[in-house]
């Protein structure tokens, strides 16, 4: 099983799933039902953009992306987020305009919607677990997304049997509650994949070269770059050493530095280059 499989297999089920909620939507009248689908419907173009990007993601590095195609996915993950935020603005634009429509109820429909309910639940169990062996950001963002429609289709539920019952204005206002759980995670997205494309970094470089000047064979930090990856923190250092060391010592400092980078800032890829320090 690879990322790419998984994205097929949920884009499929998400298509069952978007058809079974607009159908019942339709029947019933219910704008938070079709809201719902709609979000389903997001989920469908999410799956077919992560296909892609992960497609172009797992390239090799070439001549105009040196350091290989990873940040494809962190892209990915951003147009994700913008979808979930137009999807959002909709449903509430939606739920205004049928505002006082009546619902109908259902068995039928109650009986599919439980049914779509647990599907998403197995759904989202399923996609973290691969999301956790594959260490992939962006199953991690679907499975959030997944893990999105079964608060949505709960909250759905419970405001189309409400508004069935005479409660009409009870229907719109689950509607903006689902579109409310979607801003939410849209903006966990944003928060996610924003600080890797613009190489944020969160450790303290002048307590990181403190760290390595305190090894007895670096003489001075000359430059410390931190930034956060897909894969986690990733540190570009140069520093001054004697210039008499040989090439199997130097071996030895880099995995020094290499070791106490991992275990005091977590920093689980280091590139480090020497300068002979002739004083």
């Amino acid at each position: 099983m690879n990322v790419r499989k998984v994205l097929i297999i949920e884009g499929s089920v998400n298509l069952v799933v978007m058809l079974s909620k607009l159908s019942i939507g339709l029947m019933t009248n219910s704008t938070a039902i079709i809201a719902d689908a709609i979000h389903s419907l997001a989920d469908i173009a999410n799956n077919i953009i992560a296909w892609f990007t992960i497609k172009i993601s797992e390239s090799p590095a070439d001549e105009e992306h040196n350091y290989g195609h990873q940040k494809f996915e962190q892209i990915a993950v951003l147009v994700l987020a913008s979808l979930l935020t137009i999807v959002a603005f909709e449903v509430i634009t939606e739920a205004f305009s049928r505002f006082g429509q009546p619902v109908k109820q259902s068995i039928l429909g109650l009986g599919v919607m439980v049914g779509v309910l647990i599907v998403n639940i197995c759904l989202t169990v399923w996609q973290r677990t691969w999301a956790k062996r594959l260490h992939s950001p962006i199953l991690y963002a679907d499975a959030s997304h997944t893990l999105s429609d079964v608060l949505t289709t709960i909250v759905v539920i419970f405001g189309w049997q409400f508004a069935a019952l005479g409660y009409y204005w009870l229907d719109p206002i689950f509607a903006v509650i689902v579109s409310c759980m979607i801003f939410y995670m849209a903006f966990t997205l944003f928060s996610s994949a924003l600080p890797i494309l613009v190489d944020y970094s969160d450790v303290d470089r002048h307590k990181l070269a403190e760290a390595l000047v305190n090894l007895s064979t670096v003489k001075q930090i000359v430059r410390v770059r931190v930034r956060r990856t897909n894969k986690g923190r990733e540190a570009d250092i140069i520093a001054k050493v004697n210039p008499d060391l040989t090439v199997r010592e130097l071996q030895v400092i880099k995995n020094e530095i290499q070791v106490l980078l991992l275990d005091k800032f977590t920093i689980q890829e280091v590139m480090v280059n020497f300068e002979a320090d002739p004083c």
